[in-house]
């Protein structure tokens, strides 16, 4: 279940932020640990409209003074962001405090999905195993806290964006990528888009 949700057909800036704030507040007592070290997980510029940099940027001046947080844009293959893209996107957060995800040298291997997972999972479309490579900062800091920020609209791979794509296409690694998009591609986009489970997230949950 949810920690907490708010439905409305519009929310105000100010509304965001307090929703924002209150997902501290949440971690801080559902965790029960001092938060000293928080990963921030924003899309890249590419889905800037989402509004996902404000957020970012007042979970980052939330958390600063009194605790080492970095944030790494789930760049996927896209094309890394200069500084003034992050100034842009992400308002007042330090440029040394956003790092760029490196989807071939800065990943390492924390396992495989099976061919026969994957055959089975796409009715025998896909035949091949999908090494899973995941960047080396999320898998070796000691963080408090991971939080994945961003809107959820349909995906071609995923049926959907954020959740784990966050990590398995947002900070993977060159062939877990390539693997999963042929794998989706060979399924069938149109089967894809918008589903909850498709095939793909089925192997990665």
């Amino acid at each position: 279940m949810p920690w907490f949700w708010r439905e409305a057909e519009e929310l105000s800036g100010d509304e965001v932020d307090a929703l924002a704030l209150r997902l501290l507040e949440e971690s801080h007592s559902r965790i029960k640990k001092d938060l000293r070290k928080v990963l921030l997980l924003p899309p890249d510029l590419t889905r800037a409209h989402s509004g996902a940099g404000k957020i970012t940027e007042t979970l980052y001046k939330a958390l600063a003074n009194h605790c080492d947080v970095h944030v790494i844009p789930t760049l996927g293959q896209h094309v890394p962001h200069t500084p003034a893209d992050n100034r842009w996107m992400f308002g007042a957060i330090p440029n040394d405090r956003i790092h760029a995800h490196d989807w071939i040298g800065g990943v390492e291997r924390v396992g495989t999905i099976p061919a026969e997972r994957v055959r089975a999972s796409t009715d025998g479309l896909a035949n091949w195993e999908i090494p899973v490579d995941l960047n080396t900062s999320l898998m070796n800091e000691p963080w408090d806290l991971i939080v994945n920020i961003g809107h959820v609209v349909p995906h071609e791979v995923l049926g959907f964006a954020n959740h784990n794509k966050n990590y398995f296409i947002g900070l993977g690694g060159k062939e877990t990528i390539c693997a999963s998009h042929m794998a989706a591609a060979t399924y069938g986009i149109e089967n894809n888009l918008g589903k909850l489970i498709t095939p793909l997230r089925s192997c990665y949950n």
